[in-house]
Formats: structure tokens, sequence, C-alpha cells
């Protein structure tokens, strides 16, 4: 009995294809050349748009517990500064009334005290809100221009402040528009009292030589100043209102071959910025007209 040759290879059902190997080689290299043309030429790009635009949903459903969660807690933290702000805006509320509260009394306490000694009441304020239209182009002089004119009822000579204090002096009127010195202009002057001592001066503008742009002159050498003391408007001179702030001390020098000593202050407006601005109506507005006596004519018999 003859014995056949046994087919040691499988069945065409099982047959495996290419070794493992065979299809690593393969595959990477197909890997390498894609790569290079899509360094080159592009080639994967619609293919990754594709690909995520395929995924987008799954990643914003994805991402949809997150951005609940960093929501939530955004509307929880704004709610809590909110709270915080509003609880500030309370206080200075009442620290406000208070203040109000005190300075009516103090007004009150005034008139008293002028009824009593017959002397004349203060007039009262009356202010113009305007805005900075423009600064002066003159490198030699200290001016700006505000959006408000006669037509709105700016007149020469009104003092313009704003919310820190005093800033000039309106001395050229338009139409439509004025023109503003400042107070630290070489040519303004303005009559102020130290609040600490009460002592008076000018304080005159001089931005090229004084570090703040302001000095107050011929004060003695010898005389109660300190670097801190705060001036305001002493209402002499007839042109500012008295009580304004203007200006803080900065130096005081006081050299020993001179008699004065050197004052320098920084004004507390903000005469290099800011925009919105007051302008008061000068105190000869303000001012009652005497009225003149009326004339009886004798009656003729």
């Amino acid at each position: 009995m003859a014995f056949e040759t046994l087919d040691r290879s499988p069945p065409p059902f099982f047959r495996q294809g290419p070794s493992a190997a065979t299809r690593l080689v393969f595959y990477a290299a197909l890997s390498l050349l894609l790569m290079a043309l899509d360094v080159r030429w592009h080639v994967a790009q619609p293919l990754r748009r594709g690909i995520a635009l395929a995924i987008e949903p799954a990643t914003i459903v994805a991402r949809w517990p997150v951005q609940l969660a960093a929501d939530i807690g955004e509307h929880f933290a704004s709610l809590q500064q909110a709270q915080r702000e509003i609880d500030a805006q309370r206080k200075s509320i009442v620290a406000l009334s208070l203040q109000a509260s005190r300075a009516a009394q103090l007004q009150q306490d005034n008139d008293a005290l002028r009824a009593l000694l017959q002397l004349k009441r203060s007039v009262p304020l009356r202010s113009l809100a305007a805005q900075i239209a423009a600064d002066a182009a003159d490198p030699y002089s200290r001016k700006l221009f505000i959006d408000k004119g006669a037509l709105a009822g700016v007149q020469p000579g009104s003092p313009v402040m704003d919310r820190n204090g005093l800033l000039g002096q309106v001395t050229e009127v338009q139409p439509f528009g004025a023109q503003v010195t400042l107070i630290t202009d070489r040519d303004s002057s303005v009559p102020v009292q130290v609040v600490r001592t009460g002592s008076r001066g000018i304080l005159d503008g001089d931005a090229g030589s004084s570090p703040g742009g302001l000095e107050l002159r011929w004060q003695a050498a010898n005389t109660d100043l300190r670097a801190g003391d705060l001036l305001v408007t002493s209402g002499l001179g007839g042109i500012y209102p008295d009580g304004l702030a203007v200006a803080r001390v900065t130096a005081v020098l006081r050299p020993r071959d001179s008699a004065f000593a050197q004052v320098f202050c920084r004004p507390l407006a903000k005469v290099d910025g800011g925009r919105d601005v007051l302008v008061l109506h000068p105190l000869h507005a303000l001012a009652p007209q005497p009225q003149a006596p009326v004339r009886h004519r004798r009656a003729r018999r």
C-alpha cells in the first residue's frame, strides 16, 4: 500500500496573506510617504477637516459639562462681586449722607453767626457741566478749550474746576466754546489760604521752574508752612469763591541769603488729563446788584 505525500499547507479558507513584518514595513513606508506629501502639498488637510467636522458634536457634548460648571461658577462669582459693590455703595451713601447732614448743619451755624455779626451772607454758587475739547497748541502757555460757550451761559472770568480742585479760569468765550487758562500758566495768579494756619498768599503758575507747576510767592522765611499743607481759595480779589481746593505744598525751601521762602506746590486738579469739568459762574454775576435809590419828587403846592 503506497502512502501519498501529505500537503501541510493550510486550505485556502485559512490563508493569512503577507506576514506581519511585511505589513509593518509597508504601512510604515506608507505613513512616511503621506507625511512627506502632507508637509509638501498638504494632501491630508481635507481629511483632517472632515474628521474634525465629524467629531465636532462629540467634542461639544464632552465640553458641555465643563463649560456649564464654569458658567455657573462665573455667575455666582459675579453675584458675589455685585453684592460686595452694593454693600460698598451703601456704606458710601451712608457716609455721604452723614457728611451732607453735617454740612447742612455747618451752613446753618454759619448763617446764624453771620446774621449775629451782621455780615453779608455768602452767595450760592451756580455751575455748568462741560467737557474738555482740546489743548492749546502754544507750548509757552497752559490753556485748553471746553465745549460750552456763550450760548450755554459761560462768561469770561468763570472759575473752572474738576472733581479734585480748581483747574483754571475762562479767559476767552466763543459762541460754542471757551478758552480756559490753567492755574499752572505763567500768567495765572490765585489768592489762596493755608487751611492749617489760615495764612494767605498768592499762588502763581510757573510750570517751567517749579516741580509741581505752582509756587506760593512772597512768604517769609520763618513762615509756618510744611509739605502736605492744603491750599484753598481765600475769596479775595472777587474772582474765585472761597473754599475751593487748589493745591498741596510739596516742598518748602528756606535759603539763608533770602528773606523769603520758596514754597513749591502741586495742583490737585488734573491739569494734564481729565475730561469732565465744572464751570462756576463768576462772582460778579452772582452778586446782587445794588438797587438805585428811589427819589420821590416833592409835590408842588
